[in-house]
């Protein structure tokens, strides 16, 4: 059977390589099958490691076949198990923990960040002026294309 990812279904969608698609139901997940005009059947599959895309939700799966610019096809919901889609999917507590400590480490760094632009605001002592600065950076240059270093 062939394979295809998303992209190469797109484009032989778009060039009038592919009839109709398929939603193939197996036991609590769904995958998308293709009728291709040469190649006869091709399956939806994942960019990275070429194993058949899996939906949990047919109305995904439905969303995907939309994007690739099919309007019309068939279904097979024969293998469909609902009750067993809850036994296949993979608990993620690790996932979970993970996410609330990136949460709570970017709520942390945004009320640094904050606090830091505050104290910038707030700060009573006077800038350096734009023209200093740039006459600072103009001597420096000068001297670097010198060969020289420039005190800064």
């Amino acid at each position: 059977m062939e394979m295809l990812d998303v992209s190469q279904a797109r484009a032989a969608a778009h060039a009038g390589g592919v009839l109709s698609a398929i939603l193939r139901a197996d036991h609590g997940s769904f995958y998308v099958e293709l009728e291709t005009r040469a190649a006869g059947t091709a399956m939806l599959v994942t960019s990275n490691d070429r194993r058949p895309r899996v939906f949990r939700n047919p109305a995904k799966a439905l969303e995907v076949i939309l994007e690739l610019g099919l309007y019309n096809g068939r279904f097979s919901l024969e293998a469909w198990r609902p009750d067993e889609t809850e036994s296949e999917r993979k608990s993620r507590p690790d996932r979970a923990q993970a996410m609330r400590q990136t949460h709570a480490s970017a709520a942390a760094y945004e009320k640094w960040v904050r606090a830091q632009v505050k104290e910038a605001i707030d700060d009573p002592r006077p800038s350096i002026e734009h023209s200093e600065v740039m006459k600072k950076a103009q001597a420096r240059i000068a001297a670097m294309g010198k060969g020289k270093r420039a005190k800064a």
